[in-house]
């Protein structure tokens, strides 16, 4: 898995490698082992969501006070994805 910090701090794109043969395509979606060695912290999953979306489809803005803070981990298992982050941070 490919773990990459985008301009925004704290912000990464994940890319999972895929093996694939006849039978089809096996990855790893989530090693929070090597997430941790890149953000420096755990990150302690307490809930996680699903959400399965029409072509086209607006999803609303998520934002969480710190402390606790939330992590919103995106992924497309078939099609495409369109995500914006917006860092919102004073001084950002």
């Amino acid at each position: 898995m490919q773990i990459r910090e985008l301009s925004i701090p704290d912000s990464y794109e994940i890319t999972p490698k895929q093996f694939g043969d006849d039978r089809g395509v096996f990855l790893e979606w989530g090693r929070f082992d090597r997430l941790e060695e890149s953000i420096g912290h755990k990150l302690n999953v307490v809930q996680a969501n699903t959400s399965v979306s029409k072509r086209g489809s607006v999803r609303g803005i998520h934002f969480a006070d710190i402390p606790p803070s939330q992590a919103k981990y995106v992924t497309a298992t078939y099609g495409a994805v369109l995500d914006y982050i917006i860092d919102i941070r004073v001084g950002s």
